[in-house]
């Protein structure tokens, strides 16, 4: 009777997974449906509830940076822009688009040019996931091992300067994949949500008051205590806010 539970508990999980993914879909083009018809609080609805169920992809949370655009929602736009980009950096249109909804932050903080080799260093780093980035330095590491075992049955210059380039790529894609991860992981970042936000000292409501802020602007989150997360901006201020006046980047 085991051998037939489990046939049971396998095929009923394969069924539930049918039937979820057909609701997911047909959620989907409901709110596609709804945002061509300039239905875009509908059309969030729709977007957020597939996300509720754990369903996520990089077109999904553009379309619904989209919705949120058009129904001027800055900071929702922001967010789902930035979720995209985490799950597909090379995603064109929602970099164009955040760089857009960007402008209308009212805290948003230039910071100088960095130096061109800095520059170059995190397009290349940004440019794949830290998922891609570990495929890439799987690939090199077989080609290298590959060049190596050819070294030692051909003896060749060439094949040497094969084994020497294979070396330097796998060294620079493993950097770039350490750090990669190493970012994904270590670093966690949200959008502020309320349209003002006074900035504490402590995480209670009867401390400093240090500044400011409006809703849209990209924090870094460096502790959470209790309902309160610490938040620090590029420019190195710090401090505290309730945790329902911030959104965290998936």
């Amino acid at each position: 009777m085991s051998g037939y539970k489990l046939i049971f508990l396998i095929v009923s999980s394969f069924f539930q997974l049918f039937v979820l993914g057909n609701d997911i879909n047909t959620q989907y083009s409901n709110a596609v449906n709804a945002y061509k018809n300039n239905q875009y609080e509908l059309a969030i609805q729709e977007f957020e509830s597939i996300l509720d169920k754990k369903w996520d992809s990089p077109e999904l949370y553009y379309n619904l940076g989209n919705a949120f655009y058009r129904s001027g929602n800055i900071p929702g736009s922001i967010w789902s822009y930035e979720s995209c980009l985490q799950l597909l950096p090379t995603h064109v249109d929602a970099k164009y688009n955040l760089q857009i909804a960007n402008l209308k932050v009212k805290d948003r903080i230039d910071l100088p040019e960095p130096p061109m080799y800095l520059k170059i260093y995190m397009v290349i780093k940004e440019r794949f996931s830290p998922s891609t980035w570990v495929s890439i330095s799987a690939f090199l590491i077989l080609l290298l091992s590959i060049s190596y075992a050819l070294l030692h049955v051909f003896p060749f210059v060439i094949v040497r300067y094969f084994s020497i380039l294979f070396s330097i790529l796998f060294f620079c894609s493993f950097l770039f994949t350490f750090h990669s991860i190493w970012t994904s992981n270590s670093v966690n970042e949200g959008i502020l949500f309320h349209s003002t936000i006074e900035v504490m000292s402590e995480p209670n409501m009867f401390s400093t008051r240090l500044f400011k802020l409006h809703e849209g602007l990209k924090v870094s989150i460096s502790q959470v205590l209790d309902n309160w997360v610490k938040i620090e901006l590029i420019d190195g201020k710090t401090g505290w806010i309730q945790d329902s006046q911030i959104r965290l980047i998936q």
